[in-house]
């Protein structure tokens, strides 16, 4: 046999002669690391979590002494505010032993600050676009004037959860055209064909979304359809069937009572009453769908909620306070002087002369009838400007001295109860038929027969924003309304996130500005509420507490933030896991921490 020789390395082309001394040195490397004695990992730091990523989130452990801010924190000064937040989540396995733990402290610094250390990992949140810096505005709990009869200017209800309101699952009825469902208290649950109770309807919810923390549509049913539930505009052009906890004077108070989700009603005959948050109708939070300056829009309303008018400092104009509306001795704010301009397509603030003297955009007669849930709510069409600058202007002053005689109730709406079975528009009709008080009972959990509200048509507002807050009564007191953890808000200590980015009820180092100073803002919150605006991660809405004082302070809050978020070393690791199982873009779960209660997921 003849021997050929291998050709000489140095004969061989220069690419192909480099491939082989690579291949060449990593079979070597290789070699020599199966015969050299295993080494030991590289240790890990106890004090750092796992990182791990959601949706809506990126979550990188550090060091809670990196935090900035972290060491000059009054951490004996918040164990209170600590020890309140347990109330809600001592509940869970994961924080029971902490909560208990917490509740045996002394109120020392260096043992809370010791507590977080050995009890919590901490996390910089990032965005998806792993981004660190978000944004923090500011909310507070206002005071409006009103009265428990619709008497005089108090002619604007303020609702409690409305009777012909139901939830329904998003996984029942995602992508289905039709369903089978039944009424079982107060929601709509997937049922079989034919099954007692239930019927077979049509599922149309163009225009809604899921509320993001349970998952669920609020829906009402027409006929044999599941349709989105009223919007605003349609609420007030035709009234509910839901209770009337008080009726008040302006709008634009009860709708700025509704942005910030509670608020106390000072009555006319001296009393007060005190409402926190209920239900939503389900319909996405649109405060900036008007014409002019949005972020004006947004700011007049809110400080309508405010007793004094606000000193602003307008540019050619200069300091403009309590600006006459025209032919009263009411003070008109300059934030409504400015979105009155904006409205009118100038711009620049208006005074109470010029607001006046301007002609009013030519008004056509409305047709009758609701506008469509699908139709956009945008005021953009001059009958709707001509009613905003109207009601800006000429808003009624509640307790003038003499209160007008009362005009009779319009007649309230029709009840257009859902037909739960049977029934014409071709509906199946394979079940029993329930009457309106069986649905009334099924729906509300009150006896049949019971009176359940008094709602009656107004005259529109111009507020374009589809949302809208029902409210409940609670008990007045020296603590916070109740946020949506359950608990008590604390001024200062509470702040309201999106739950699926972070977790209600957990600790929130936050690190901004102080609105006003531009000193620094950094402190230990608590995530005790949530808010229609409040979407993403590294977004949070800061409680001030009660009052004009409070007011000023929401409105100033503007500002970029950074945040840590503290969880449970047990939680962290378990929300870890379930991270690294579904890695991959689309895959990634909804929740931080998904919770039946407090943040459902997908």
């Amino acid at each position: 046999m003849t021997h050929i020789a291998p050709p000489s390395l140095h004969r061989l082309p220069s690419p192909l002669r480099s491939a082989l001394l690579t291949l060449g040195i990593a079979l070597c490397s290789l070699a020599a690391a199966q015969s050299a004695p295993e080494q030991p990992p590289l240790p890990v730091n106890p004090e750092l979590g796992p990182a791990f990523s959601t949706r809506n989130a990126a979550y990188v452990p550090v060091l809670l002494d990196e935090i900035p801010g972290w060491e000059n924190e009054d951490f004996a000064g918040m164990q209170a505010n600590f020890i309140g937040n347990c109330k809600a989540m001592q509940r869970r396995s994961a924080w029971a032993p902490l909560c208990a733990r917490l509740a045996r402290l002394p109120k020392d610094n260096a043992a809370l600050q010791q507590f977080l250390h050995d009890e919590f990992y901490a996390y910089q949140m990032l965005t998806p676009t792993r981004s660190g810096t978000g944004k923090l505005t500011g909310y507070f709990e206002p005071l409006i004037a009103g009265s428990l009869t619709r008497q005089g200017a108090y002619r604007y209800p303020v609702y409690g959860t409305p009777a012909d309101m139901l939830t329904v699952d998003s996984r029942t009825v995602a992508g289905q055209p039709s369903r089978w469902l039944k009424v079982v208290d107060g929601r709509l649950a997937g049922a079989d064909a034919g099954e007692p109770g239930a019927r077979e309807y049509r599922i149309d919810l163009a225009g809604a979304a899921p509320n993001p923390r349970d998952k669920r549509y609020r829906v009402r049913i027409d006929g044999n359809v599941v349709r989105a539930y009223y919007t605003r505009q349609q609420i007030d052009a035709n009234g509910i069937d839901a209770p009337v906890l008080a009726w008040v004077a302006d709008p634009y108070k009860l709708y700025s009572m509704q942005v910030q989700g509670s608020g106390k009603i000072q009555l006319k005959d001296g009393g007060l009453i005190r409402l926190a948050y209920a239900e939503q109708n389900g319909l996405p939070f649109m405060p900036n769908a008007t014409r002019g300056d949005s972020d004006a829009v947004l700011l007049a309303i809110k400080a309508r909620g405010l007793d004094a008018p606000l000193e602003v400092d307008v540019p050619g104009v200069g300091a403009t306070r309590g600006m006459k509306k025209p032919g009263t001795g009411n003070g008109v704010d300059a934030d409504v002087a400015r979105i009155i301009a904006a409205l009118q397509g100038g711009g620049g603030v208006a005074t109470a002369a010029t607001a006046s003297a301007r002609p009013a955009p030519r008004v056509k007669p409305k047709r009758p009838g609701v506008r469509p849930a699908s139709a956009a709510p945008a005021a953009t069409n001059t009958e709707e400007v001509a009613a905003m600058i109207q009601l800006l202007l000429h808003a009624p002053v509640a307790d003038t001295g003499s209160v007008a005689p009362e005009a009779p109730a319009p007649a309230m709406a029709a009840a257009k109860g859902p037909a739960i079975a049977g029934g014409a528009n071709g509906s199946s009709g394979n079940s029993a038929p329930m009457d309106m008080s069986a649905y009334q009972a099924a729906a509300t959990g009150k006896p049949a027969g019971q009176a359940v509200g008094t709602g009656v048509p107004v005259a529109a507002t111009g507020i374009p924003d589809p949302s809208y807050v029902f409210f409940r009564r609670i008990s007045d007191g020296p603590e916070g309304p109740i946020g949506a953890l359950g608990v008590p808000l604390s001024a200062g200590r509470s702040m309201a996130v999106d739950p699926r980015a972070t977790p209600l009820g957990a600790p929130v180092f936050i690190a901004g500005t102080q609105p006003g100073s531009g000193a620094p803002m950094q402190r230990l919150v608590f995530a005790q509420d949530t808010g229609g605006a409040i979407r993403g991660s590294v977004r949070g809405d800061f409680f001030w507490g009660f009052g004009d004082k409070a007011g000023k302070m929401a409105l100033a809050t503007n500002q970029p933030v950074r945040m840590w978020l503290l969880l449970p070393k047990s939680v962290a690791g378990s929300a870890a896991a379930s991270g690294i199982k579904t890695r991959g873009g689309a895959a990634l779960r909804d929740c931080a921490v998904p919770d039946d209660e407090l943040c459902v997921e997908d």
